[in-house]
């Protein structure tokens, strides 16, 4: 297997993290509707796209991809602060070098690269640390005034640590369904 990424591995990359960003964005907005499961979106966000960065990782086994979609990712979060393209890109060089050697323990290198990876999904709430104020103004724009305080409820100072720790919980559970799923399904299909 080559190491180097050619035309086809590009063509891949970008096809997957097309899909990997329109279902990142969805569940986004779709669970940002409410205070409580816009919090639980690193969670859920990981869980649904396991099976998709597994995919990815099998169907682009180069050194180089995994951080592509995290640039690409990061990128797409980084509407309203640049903090979500530098928790990118240094998720992205970690999930590279988890995934190095993959002669062993591929599917434990996968799941722990992608619960590192997933980590880039917690990039817009670091504005709770750096611009509450900013990010409370906007969501009352978006939102009204009770999604605000209740949100504000919900978010003292070290909720970005739980935040965190969902992040990674949802990239465990997403990268074991995606494991099971590519062995089960994509390995039998041919398409990995």
């Amino acid at each position: 297997m080559k190491k180097k990424m050619n035309t086809k591995d590009y063509i891949f990359a970008g096809a997957f993290a097309a899909i990997y960003i329109v279902i990142l964005v969805a569940t986004g907005m779709l669970f940002g509707l409410n205070p409580v499961t816009f919090l639980l979106t690193p969670l859920i966000t990981g869980i649904i796209l396991g099976p998709v960065f597994i995919l990815y990782i099998s169907k682009v086994p180069k050194r180089g991809a995994v951080f592509i979609l995290a640039i690409l990712s990061g990128l797409t979060l980084s509407s309203t602060t640049i903090a979500p393209l530098f928790i990118a890109i240094i998720a992205g060089i970690l999930a590279e070098i988890v995934l190095k050697d993959r002669s062993k323990y591929t599917k434990l290198k996968n799941i722990v690269a992608y619960s590192i990876f997933n980590i880039i999904v917690v990039g817009p709430f670091t504005m709770l640390l750096f611009a509450r104020d900013q990010f409370m103004k906007s969501s009352e724009y978006y939102y009204g005034k009770d999604y605000v305080e209740q949100f504000s409820a919900l978010t003292p100072n070290w909720i970005i640590l739980v935040i965190v720790a969902l992040a990674i919980i949802g990239g465990i559970i997403g990268a074991i369904i995606g494991n099971k799923l590519n062995k089960k399904h994509f390995e039998k299909a041919g398409i990995v």
